[in-house]
């Protein structure tokens, strides 16, 4: 990631040539809501390859009056849900943000869970409230309340990350996405900024694989559910620009036999392993030994350092890290699951213009919170 300094003039010279207004007064900022609503839509496990004008037609429509990544975005290398999530609501980079995977670095307690903790680095919420504005959050995986630090907004759902009784569920036990619809028909979509997101093609991926009739289902399904989610912004779609993506594909896996990373490494001292589906996460001295041992533990395919202590092992194909109480058919983690969804559309004048950047130039998922930024005015930028 470049410095702070040339990322922002970076941003700031796309954004100049998108001919964004980049408002730098409060007083300014009061009367965004009238000028912009930015809205992202975050399908957790949409597969880029599976949208079509057959199975998922609300988001081809979006994406032909829009536009769309050919290509799809591209994750963080760790490609599971909380280490993207921050990415994506704070544009910082896991050295920022203490969140490499869906567990974070704590030099007291090894590895924890993210969710718990939230990302060290500014977010979007932070921003727009900064800026006297208002957002909202409604999400179908509750612990992206505090991963995301979206307590923050104006409206959060579920409360506190909480899942009021009476919810309906998935088989994983979160919030099912006609839950997710009808609490965003029930809420007050006009404000700056708006977080959506849908959970649902995860969790049918997850129990019978990412290329199964039941997957298939599931994301022609969640696209109508996409649909519901667009109709209700109709109110104000002429100064509306949404910010569709995924953030993670998944893989099939048909050998559950767990790869034995964390039992090889197990001796070493100062190692320690996190599993994270098809990759894990290794901190400590990884020295040519260790990274010899690593290489030669049957299932790894392949090996990134991350940080100065901060490694990553990848599985090969049809494998994982770590048992789950469950079986399986599908996981994500490894680089082969970092294409996302990339669509951008909405009735504001200058979502053609972003449609372009994304159609010449494939959009990372650290490229969007600088750029809504920027839309919004918000944050020091300059």
């Amino acid at each position: 990631m470049a410095p702070a300094e040339t990322r922002r003039s970076v941003i700031g010279a796309r954004c100049e040539a998108l001919g964004v207004k980049r408002w730098r007064t409060l007083a300014a900022m009061t009367e965004l809501a009238a000028q912009l609503r930015v809205v992202v839509v975050v399908i957790d496990a949409m597969p880029h390859r599976y949208v079509d004008a057959a199975l998922t037609p609300n988001l081809w429509r979006q994406g032909a009056t829009g536009g769309r990544a050919p290509d799809g975005g591209r994750s963080l290398p760790v490609s599971v849900t909380y280490a993207n999530h921050a990415a994506l609501i704070t544009g910082a980079a896991p050295a920022s943000t203490g969140i490499h995977g869906n567990h974070a670095w704590d030099d007291d307690r090894g590895w924890v869970s993210a969710p718990k903790e939230g990302p060290r680095a500014t977010t979007l919420f932070d921003l727009v409230a900064d800026a006297g504005g208002r957002s909202v959050t409604i999400v179908g995986d509750h612990k992206l309340i505090g991963q995301m630090a979206g307590g923050r907004a104006d409206h959060v759902w579920p409360p506190g990350g909480w899942i009021p009784d009476g919810t309906e569920r998935c088989e994983f036990g979160y919030p099912a996405d006609p839950a997710v619809v009808a609490e965003v028909q029930a809420a007050d979509l006009h404000a700056d900024l708006v977080v959506l997101h849908l959970n649902q093609p995860d969790t049918t991926s997850h129990l019978y694989g990412p290329d199964s009739p039941e997957a298939i289902d599931r994301y022609r399904s969640t696209d109508a559910a996409y649909g519901q989610l667009i109709a209700e912004l109709a109110d104000g779609w002429e100064h509306t620009i949404v910010v569709t993506v995924s953030d993670h594909d998944q893989e099939t896996i048909n050998d559950q036999t767990p790869v034995p990373l964390a039992e090889a490494l197990a001796g070493i001292a100062g190692i320690s392993v996190a599993d994270e589906g098809t990759a894990a996460l290794i901190h400590g001295p990884v020295d040519d030994d260790v990274r010899a041992t690593i290489d030669a533990v049957p299932g790894v395919d392949g090996t990134e350092q991350l940080a100065a202590d901060i490694w990553m092992a990848w599985s090969e194909p049809g494998r994982m890290f770590g048992a789950p109480p469950i079986e399986l058919r599908g996981q994500h983690g490894s680089p082969r699951c970092r294409t996302q969804v990339a669509i951008v559309s909405g009735g504001d004048a200058r979502v053609r213009a972003i449609a372009e950047q994304i159609e010449l130039r494939r959009p990372s998922v650290l490229d969007w919170a600088p750029t809504i930024a920027d839309l919004l005015g918000v944050g020091d930028r300059s």
